[in-house]
């Protein structure tokens, strides 16, 4: 049998929170007198002080137990993809780049980005990956007994990252008895099965209780191409946006790029004659191999120990084991010789014995899927620990909470790559071969390059045989590790007595040390790999902090003031970094001081306004600071190469000679660059500020129900912006600022080699809108109980600027394709209860975006395109030539229903996306052709089974 834990609570407060916990519902419950002796004083989400009331300044909205298992998600991050305030940019699993994604989970609030936002876990601050942010996937769905967000500004009260708000994830406690939970199902295309299975065991004996989760679960991938929205590259338009490295190569000969005939693949040795100028044709579909959904295996122990060992100390212990492994696949690796970086500077010899041309070929490409696809197996183990004691003691007649603990999390990635290409190998393959005893061989009769197989990428996929493919393809293993110790220690209670009431107080230490390391593959360090270069790293980060809170009464018991406090909090904070740049070690350090100030007045009864001022920041993380080169290759114009020479102003062209630059410019062969984006290590901490002003009603003239709108802006300054080539290019030789000339590294011949990017503290952010939240709960006599929910959050402004510009508001405009910005984003809940059974039936909004046309108007004349892509054509401009594509608004309905079953077990079965509806065409995003903000096509359905002893 299940039971809960005694609770002193009262009932009123024991009420709001199971209300909280059980519907879903904003937690903005009253504290009166009851006539309690003895009253617990609990922590909210937003404030370090434990009271007995549940009301507070800020915002803060909870996800209950019951609206979790309703809504049939898999994982924190599913469910979190329904928050409002939520922008997405972490919460998929698509595959929308061209490297993938390793499963992770990162969650992000109002556009502000996932580093941004703070992750707890009981209040607790988690183990972070290197950048800052949570990886929420290793957190098990089972344990979660609520989320509450908080979406203010939060730098006083919890320090570093919580910016944009706080998402709060509160475990199971006081559980007794033993459950187990069984979740089977998939989309309703017949692919993307998930698999999860747990059981929670609870005991409480004598001053001990004990709470031990052991889950696994199994999610199996959806590929693009079994979807018509992302089996090509740009959806409805088959040849065109594939890639130019395919099957029947690009060689870059005396005559001009030209590829092999597809009519003359077949045995035998290919001549010049057999290959035509490279076109549409010969363009490759690289989508279909591309997982949609990511794959994953999770296996969770999550334990949680409290021991009371007197009446005013008691010891706690919890703990959690993750392992998690992910593949990603992509298509088979593009030879790119010629065409990327200095590892691809391969010329494929005349002397081979395949070379139909009779010349070096100085680029060529061809993508090698005798190989076979790109995967990537990540394996993933985290552990985090903490353990502390708590109590509360007495002192001139005043009650005084306190808390220490300590926490040590440590997380590896172990990534194993399979069908990537071994460039030496690449090289010998491509260089002079030779025939003797009727087996090729590579290099000159004098000198065997040993186990080398000769390469044939002239013949198509017949040419390129599987002894070939294993010469040169190979197996990559890498490492990433994260790692924390935390240290914290609080005191909370009441000071003196006010006129309104009791002065109350908290007040305490932290001290928290992260540590990263990232060792590539050898041969990716080495800049042998056909895998994106990367410099190895490693760095460390300590941050000592102490802070306050006070919450002032001001005014009680008067007219049109029944209750007036002001919150005052404010935190102090010093960073100690050091870590590797290049292979040099490096030190920093900086400081900041936050304070936030509050009101929260209680008009009558009814009605509660609140409001906040709050500094807020956010300190470099280690991969800000440290992190190694990582290759890249945008698009960029030199403007110090031969097309953008002659438009330059003599200055400018005096400075690109001064750097070997040739009189008349240098010669860029494509349209790319390559990049190394890496860390900086003399970043400085992000500030800004937060203002939020709302209203809390709870009439008495209508019982169950409430309503909540908040107002809020965040600004933040000295912002961190990457900025990219185009920019360190332009910044040398066009403005002459010699600061970033260190960046850019040019030939002999004054060709770029490479452009050196980093992010700077030169950005500024705003962001405004508005939240609302509405609750209603009303019980019938023969009908049952309803409860029904809306929540939304509305973008009024977005704002993202550099140093010299300013970008306007919103306007429904996507301003950062892997940020999606929604005017309107909104669910609408509703709960029918009677007697065993209780169905619920829900509502998920997004709102329009338009963004710019890159499909020119005769695609469709031109047999290119199957249907037409951009709708509004009409509204062309400098930037939109082509006019711009309307991206339309999508509702999706999702519905579940649960029976409790006479042997203390219960069943539910449910839908999400019931109407199948598809996510509407997008042209900006890579590859899919739809935002990660709307659901993958088809639906999916889930059935679970829950069965207590």
């Amino acid at each position: 049998m299940i039971k809960n834990e005694k609770n002193p609570r009262p009932l009123f407060v024991y009420s709001a929170i199971a209300m909280a916990m059980m519907g879903g519902v904003s937690v903005n419950a009253v504290a009166q007198d009851e006539g309690v002796e003895k009253v617990e004083r609990i922590e909210v989400t937003g404030s370090r002080i434990k009271r007995a009331d549940v009301e507070g300044a800020s915002p803060v909205t909870s996800i209950g137990r019951v609206a979790i298992e309703s809504s049939g998600v898999q994982n924190i991050g599913e469910l979190l993809q329904t928050v409002a305030q939520a922008d997405l940019s972490g919460l998929t699993q698509l595959t929308n780049n061209t490297n993938g994604n390793d499963g992770s989970q990162t969650i992000s609030l109002r556009n502000l980005g996932d580093n941004r936002t703070l992750v707890l876990v009981d209040g607790r601050r988690f183990l972070a990956l290197g950048g800052g942010q949570v990886d929420i996937s290793q957190i098990p769905i089972a344990i979660v007994e609520r989320v509450d967000i908080l979406t203010d500004g939060a730098s006083a009260v919890y320090g570093s990252d919580a910016i944009s708000g706080v998402v709060n994830i509160i475990t199971k406690n006081g559980f007794e008895g033993v459950s187990l939970d069984v979740t089977v199902g998939a989309n309703l295309e017949g692919d993307g099965e998930h698999k999860q299975a747990g059981i929670s065991i609870g005991t409480i004996k004598d001053k001990t209780s004990l709470f031990l989760n052991i889950s696994k679960s199994e999610e199996k991938e959806i590929s693009a191409g079994d979807r018509d929205i992302s089996q090509y590259p740009v959806a409805h338009i088959p040849a065109e946006r594939g890639s130019a490295f395919g099957l029947f190569g690009i060689f870059n000969t005396s005559d001009g790029f030209v590829s092999l005939n597809p009519d003359r693949e077949g045995p035998g040795l290919r001549t010049a004659a057999d290959f035509e100028p490279f076109g549409t044709k010969h363009r490759y579909n690289f989508a279909p191999t591309n997982y949609l959904k990511t794959p994953s295996d999770r296996f969770n122990v999550f334990a949680k120990v409290n021991h009371e060992f007197s009446d005013e100390l008691r010891g706690f212990i919890d703990f959690t084991y993750n392992q998690r492994k992910s593949v990603t696949q992509i298509a088979a690796v593009p030879l790119t010789a010629g065409f990327a970086g200095p590892q691809w500077e391969i010329p494929f010899s005349k002397d081979s014995i395949y070379n139909p041309f009779g010349e070096d070929l100085s680029s060529f490409g061809f993508r090698t899927l005798p190989i076979g696809p790109r995967t990537s197996i990540q394996d993933y183990d985290t552990y985090f620990i903490t353990g502390g004691f708590e109590g509360e003691f007495e002192f001139a007649d005043r009650s005084f909470i306190w808390d220490v603990s300590m926490s040590r999390g440590d997380s590896s990635r172990n990534e194993h790559g399979e069908n990537f290409v071994n460039l030496q190998n690449l090289r010998n393959a491509v260089g002079p071969s030779f025939i003797e005893g009727g087996i090729a061989q590579c290099g000159t009769p004098d000198n065997v390059i040993a186990g080398c197989v000769p390469l044939n990428i002239f013949n198509g996929e017949t040419g390129f045989t599987e002894e070939m493919a294993r010469y040169i393809g190979y197996e990559f293993n890498e490492q990433v590790r994260t790692g924390a110790t935390n240290f914290a220690a609080n005191i909370s209670g009441d000071l003196f007595e006010l006129p309104a009431g009791w002065l109350a107080f908290a007040a305490g230490v932290e001290r928290r040390v992260n540590t990263f390391s990232d060792s590539p593959d050898s041969l990716v360090a080495a800049g042998l790999s056909s895998n994106n270069f990367r410099e190895p790293t490693s760095g460390k980060q300590t941050a000592e902090e102490a802070y306050f809170e006070f919450v002032v009464p001001v005014l009680a018991d008067l007219p049109g003031v029944e209750r007036l406090e002001v919150s005052v909090a404010g935190r102090f904070s010093d960073f100690e970094n050091s870590g590797l740049v290049g292979t040099q070690s490096v030190d920093s350090d900086f400081d900041n001081e936050s304070f936030k100030v509050g009101f929260t007045w209680r008009v009558y009864e009814d009605l509660m306004l609140r409001g906040n001022y709050a500094d807020t920041f956010r300190a470099p993380s280690i991969n800000n600071l440290f992190a190694g080169g990582g290759e890249g290759f945008p698009s960029v114009q030199d403007p110090c190469n031969t097309t953008q020479f002659g438009l330059q102003s003599a200055a400018t062209q005096a400075r690109c000679m001064a750097d070997n630059v040739p009189s008349g410019g240098s010669i860029q062969p494509t349209g790319q660059l390559r990049e190394l984006n890496g860390g900086n290590v003399n970043l400085q901490p992000e500030e800004g500020n937060t203002v939020t002003f709302g209203f809390v009603y709870n009439p008495s003239w209508l019982e169950g129900f409430d309503i909540s709108v908040d107002y809020y802006k965040i600004e933040l300054e000295e912002a961190l912006s990457t900025l990219d080539a185009g920019d360190m290019l332009t910044r040398c030789y066009v403005q002459n600022d010699e600061n970033f000339c260190g960046f850019v590294e040019r030939r002999e011949d004054g060709r770029v080699e490479t452009v050196r990017t980093s992010q700077f503290n030169l950005a500024q952010l705003e962001v405004e809108g508005y939240d609302f939240n509405a609750n209603y709960r009303f019980d019938t006599h023969d009908f049952g109980s309803f409860a029904m929910r809306l929540t939304g959050s509305y973008t009024d402004k977005y704002r993202f600027a550099g140093e010299d510009e300013r970008i306007s508001d919103v306007d429904n405009q996507v301003a950062a394709i892997d940020s999606d910005i929604l005017r309107w984003r909104g669910t609408f809940n509703t709960t029918w209860t009677y007697n065993d059974l209780s169905v619920t039936w829900g509502m998920r909004y997004t709102s329009d975006i338009t963004e710019s046309c890159s499909i020119p108007e005769d695609f469709v004349e031109r047999g290119i395109a199957t249907r037409e892509l951009c709708n509004q054509r009409g509204r062309t401009s400098e930037d939109n030539p082509n006019g711009l594509n309307h991206v339309g608004s999508v509702t999706y309905h999702d519905l579940s229903a649960s029976y409790a079953l006479p042997w203390q077990a219960s069943v539910r079965v449910g839908m999400r996306n019931i109407f199948r509806k598809d996510p509407p065409v997008a042209l900006n995003p890579f590859a899919n052709s739809f935002y990660s903000v709307h659901d993958i096509p088809g639906g999916t359905w889930f059935m679970n089974y829950k069965q207590d002893f």
